[in-house]
């Protein structure tokens, strides 16, 4: 077992012979003390075991990107701001010339914001881009 996590339920097990004098009641705490800090243990491990998996799957894929050329890289890399800032400069064009929107051009805009500004910013906050 993981030194410290051992020496964490030694802890509890001193703890509660401390706290509680009811024998019966001690041991259904410790029990349920040991075993809520083994399951945090476990999804510790867990996330720590993912967060290597994401690492070596982002290692693989920039493996893969060594041959390719930087502006083929930048090229790709430019595709979602240029359709993102298109989107904006329309919108503001629009706004600006009086040019009267209709409420399909309303919901195509409103897409392309909540994608590119919305969603994509919690797929970066999440981990998942």
């Amino acid at each position: 077992m993981i030194p410290i996590i051992s020496d964490l339920l030694q802890l509890v097990d001193t703890a509660i012979d401390k706290v509680f004098p009811d024998a019966d009641k001690k041991e259904e705490i410790k029990s349920k003390l040991k075993l809520t800090l083994l399951q945090q243990a476990l999804e510790e491990k867990k996330l720590v075991f993912q967060d290597l998996q994401n690492a070596r799957a982002l290692y693989e894929a920039e493996l893969k990107e060594r041959g390719v050329y930087k502006w083929v890289k930048s090229l790709r890399a430019l595709v979602r701001p240029t359709i993102a800032l298109s989107a904006v400069g329309f919108y503001i064009g629009a706004k600006v010339y009086g040019i009267p929107l209709s409420e399909f051009d309303y919901y195509l805009i409103g897409g392309v914001f909540a994608f590119y500004f919305g969603l994509r910013t919690l797929e970066k906050n999440t981990g998942k881009a």
